[in-house]
């Protein structure tokens, strides 16, 4: 067993998070989370899967995976080098001789179809360029009428249309205030990204379920921003976790499984979640309001 999988599985544990939650979670087989936990990596579909399935693993936990793997480096499987094919002389040269074999064997038969179209083009205008009869082909002039037109009679002028009154344009009225769900502004791989137009403080309520349990924590902006609620609501019994009044125009809100979350709710309205990643950074930011 390495320090790695000790690792993840004391994290797994401590979150209260079974192998079977872990699977339903990432969609890798217990088989797979069970052999990362013990080292055994020979039992994984190479060391290129066996990576990506430690990065979801660690992101299930809501861990950093670039901390992870920096201080796990030697218990991380090792990219094996794919071997070069390379073709040899003999085999190349007999594909281009093949391939001009080819190429001989249709030029003949081009050259052949292009004679008899020429032919038969020359033919087809030797033909029409012949007079048969030489009648004259000018259209005959139309009888007169024997109506006469007197062009200096004088047209009454049209007289002009009386103009129609513009119709007074409506006064544009103000958009209505925002309302409903606030849709994504931005994705970034686990970073989402929201904007609120709102010259109030930022107030949240975040609504998290029973079961499946998930990692919840709640920073002014960045990772080294205050806590705002606490890192663990499911020991806390603290639900829904209200923050009022937020002196911070960005949120973080941290969410180690996203399908533990029933809801997020900011200044009265409820943000679109995004099923995918496992784990989210969420980003609220206040927008002043036109």
């Amino acid at each position: 067993m390495t320090e790695l999988g000790t690792f993840l599985k004391q994290k797994r544990e401590e979150s209260g998070l079974t192998l079977d939650q872990i699977q339903q979670t990432t969609k890798i087989q217990k088989r797979y989370i069970i052999a990362i936990e013990e080292g055994d990596y020979k039992n994984l579909p190479g060391s290129f899967y066996a990576r990506a399935f430690i990065k979801t693993y660690a992101e299930s936990l809501g861990l950093d995976v670039d901390e992870l793997y920096e201080t796990y480096a030697k218990d991380l499987p090792v990219i094996e080098a794919q071997p070069s094919v390379q073709l040899s002389r003999k085999k190349t040269y007999s594909k281009a001789s093949e391939s001009t074999s080819r190429v001989s064997r249709w030029v003949p038969k081009v050259l052949l179809v292009l004679t008899v179209f020429l032919l038969i083009t020359a033919i087809y205008f030797a033909v029409r360029s012949i007079d048969f009869g030489g009648q004259d082909a000018s259209p005959a002039e139309p009888p007169s009428s024997g109506v006469t037109v007197d062009q200096n009679e004088d047209v009454p002028a049209d007289e002009p249309a009386e103009e129609e009154p513009a119709d007074e344009e409506p006064a544009e009225e103000e958009p209505p205030a925002e309302s409903g769900p606030i849709a994504v502004k931005e994705s970034n791989g686990a970073d989402i990204t929201y904007e609120l137009a709102t010259d109030e403080k930022l107030s949240t309520e975040i609504y998290v379920k029973e079961s499946p349990a998930s990692y919840v924590g709640v920073r002014d902006t960045s990772l080294e921003g205050a806590f705002l609620a606490p890192e663990y609501p499911n020991q806390s019994k603290q639900n829904p976790i209200v923050i009022e009044d937020a002196e911070t125009d960005t949120l973080r809100i941290r969410i180690g499984l996203i399908a533990g979350v029933e809801k997020i709710v900011v200044n009265g309205r409820e943000l679109e979640l995004q099923e995918s990643p496992v784990t989210q950074n969420i980003f609220v930011k206040r927008v002043d309001a036109e």
